[in-house]
């Protein structure tokens, strides 16, 4: 009967650890890049099943989408030029979603206004002065 080992004892050849360009960096890389193909995949489906429903529903979703993530990044980035993208995209976004929702119903984009504005309102009077 034999028994297994768990841990490697002295008598076992020593296996050579791979460095950060060896196969673990490049299976790392694959992993992550086949997992960024799976997501864009699974967000295009559900902003086609979306568009399949009503037009605006996806482009709604995509718009808010485009927002969020604009917000993401300007939080979460130190450069100027990312911090600037990332509020291009979110105005765009915003823009874009008030547009859709003017075209559905006008109070509703009204509504849209009113909220940002009323955003403005309140980081201007929270934020701390000199």
């Amino acid at each position: 009967m034999t028994t297994q080992r768990t841990q490697p004892s002295n008598d076992d050849p020593v296996v050579a650890p791979t460095d950060s360009t060896g196969p673990v960096a490049s299976d790392k890389v694959g992993r992550e890049a086949l997992g960024l193909l799976l997501l864009s995949f699974g967000v295009l489906g559900g902003l086609g099943a979306l568009g399949a429903l009503h037009w605006t529903a996806g482009l709604s979703a995509a718009l808010i989408g485009l927002c969020l993530s604009g917000v993401l990044v300007r939080r979460n980035s130190k450069p100027r030029w990312q911090q600037d993208a990332g509020a291009i995209a979110a105005f765009a976004g915003y823009a874009g979603q008030t547009a859709v929702l003017f075209y559905l119903l006008p109070p509703l984009g009204w509504l849209a206004v009113s909220a940002l504005v009323a955003a403005a309102g309140l980081w201007l009077s929270s934020a701390e002065g000199a």
